[in-house]
């Protein structure tokens, strides 16, 4: 039988980081996801806060949620379950690997949320193991939102074979917008999404995580580079995006964007070297 952890009101993320990190000190045994779901009924979001992200990511100030706004009301609730003592895996040290986010029609601010999260389909990686977060946005009855986030858990262990990396077409490269990104998008980020992980803080913290210096946050990717076309996007889309290296901050960084059809391939590259650092596309929902 699932268990369901329903909060009544928004956690404080660091308290709920903070236990992850003693929680998952004691996690010897790896025998699976627990069969746990984390929800929250009838969120209604602040504009203040919403104006305050759309500020730091690039979005218009419009009554209209961002796709990825979602996922940062979402995130409180799959941090909750990454530190349930059922959890198998550590928080610290986990990396972002792929986003997919899914708007079934426009949500207007005002709107009030039923949210859930849930993880499934652990599986081998070959520098660990991988999980899929589940996350879900209802108005009543209508699901208007969903997201699919994977994570990877460096250095763990589970069986199976790993999977072999899927085909995949090439990236755009080429002339785009230049963002010089300052030292501190990390802490700015932090305070309008609550993700206050230490590999985004400061350069010392990520250093001791194994990381070159302070890296962007995943999440500001996705949503600087969907605004960047918010205003030609359709109402109802998937929205997918492959985080490839750290974004390293401060630095500079090119996004391409280029459109075929109804369909929009995204890129963000390192400006000197042309590394691709995030892969995205946007597809229409018909």
């Amino acid at each position: 039988m699932t268990k369901v952890i329903e909060l009544k009101s928004a956690p404080s993320l660091p308290k709920i980081f903070a236990r992850a990190v003693a929680t998952s000190r004691s996690h010897d045994d790896k025998g699976g996801l627990p069969d746990l779901q984390v929800v929250r009924r009838g969120v209604e979001v602040d504009p203040g806060a919403l104006a305050d992200y759309n500020h730091v990511c690039g979005f218009g100030l419009r009554d209209e949620l961002p796709a990825t706004y979602l996922h940062n009301l979402v995130f409180p609730l799959q941090i909750t379950l990454f530190a349930d003592k059922s959890y198998p895996y550590p928080l610290m040290g986990s990396v972002h690997l792929d986003n997919t986010l899914t708007v079934h029609r426009p949500i207007r601010l005002g709107e009030p949320l039923d949210l859930s999260t849930w993880t499934t389909n652990a599986r081998p990686h070959k520098s660990g193991v991988q999980v899929d977060v589940v996350s879900q946005a209802h108005v009543g009855d209508e699901l208007v939102w969903e997201g699919l986030a994977t994570y990877l858990y460096r250095g763990q262990k589970i069986d199976g074979d790993v999977p072999p990396h899927p085909d995949e077409t090439e990236s755009p490269d080429g002339a785009g917008m230049v963002w010089r990104l300052a030292g501190d998008l990390g802490r700015r980020f932090a305070a309008v999404s609550g993700d206050v992980n230490p590999i985004h803080m400061r350069s010392i913290t990520a250093k001791a995580m194994g990381f070159p210096s302070t890296i962007a946050h995943g999440m500001w990717s996705q949503a600087a580079m969907l605004a960047s076309v918010e205003n030609r996007l359709p109402d109802a889309y998937v929205a997918t995006m492959s985080f490839r290296k750290p974004v390293l901050i401060p630095g500079t960084v090119r996004h391409v964007a280029r459109q075929t059809g109804e369909t929009w391939d995204l890129a963000l590259r390192n400006n000197r070297k042309g590394t691709l650092l995030v892969r995205g596309e946007v597809s229409p929902i018909s």
